[in-house]
């Protein structure tokens, strides 16, 4: 399992292995781009919030410790630089950092655009999406397409069980009152094959 080697490797980082260090930045990098691309399209300023991350975890590797989880320790990480560089660059409002928007849509550099039946779908899942919150929609990535428990949930968005629970019940219930299970199996579909 992954996470487990991810957790050895970190320890070994963490001792002044630099091979374990460039092994966690090589496994973690692209999903780490990807995720990013879910606050902002400005794939520079994901770049540099990823270079930032690993840059502070390398300078303070004695004051660390091993995360349960690495991934979602990543992911709060590079959320929190991106949201702490879009502030300021005064993009959002001060007031408005919880409504920083979370883009899960399909973007340009999707493959098949050629493939009618492919824009068909991709049409059907931005419609799908539409309806739903920012906020439903991280969830809804979390939980469903990155596979995530509901605690590291609760951690990635600061909420606890109960309301991570009524989120993802009212997002489901959302999709399916309004484009049945299918739009639900569409939706998750796409999205699992996109982030394999």
């Amino acid at each position: 399992m992954q996470e487990d080697e991810s957790k050895i490797k970190w320890s070994q980082f963490l001792a002044g292995d630099n091979e374990a260090y460039c092994w966690i930045y090589k496994v973690y990098i692209q999903m780490l781009f990807r995720y990013g691309h879910n606050f902002t399209s400005d794939t520079e300023l994901i770049k540099d919030c990823i270079q930032d991350v690993f840059t502070g975890l390398y300078k303070n590797r004695e004051r660390l410790i091993v995360p349960n989880n690495i991934k979602v320790y990543l992911f709060v990480a590079i959320k929190n630089c991106i949201q702490r560089t879009l502030y300021k660059e005064s993009i959002y409002e001060r007031n408005a950092m919880e409504q920083v928007p979370f883009l899960l849509e399909p973007t340009v550099e999707d493959e098949f655009v050629n493939n009618e039946q492919y824009d068909n779908q991709q049409k059907k899942v931005k419609e799908i999406l539409s309806i739903l919150t920012p906020r439903q929609k991280e969830i809804i990535y979390y939980r469903f397409i990155q596979e995530m428990s509901m605690e590291d949930i609760c951690i990635l968005m600061d909420i606890n069980y109960q309301s991570a629970q009524n989120l993802i019940q009212r997002s489901l219930k959302k999709i399916k009152q309004n484009h049945s299970s299918f739009g639900l199996y569409l939706l998750l579909l796409y999205f699992s094959m996109k982030y394999q």
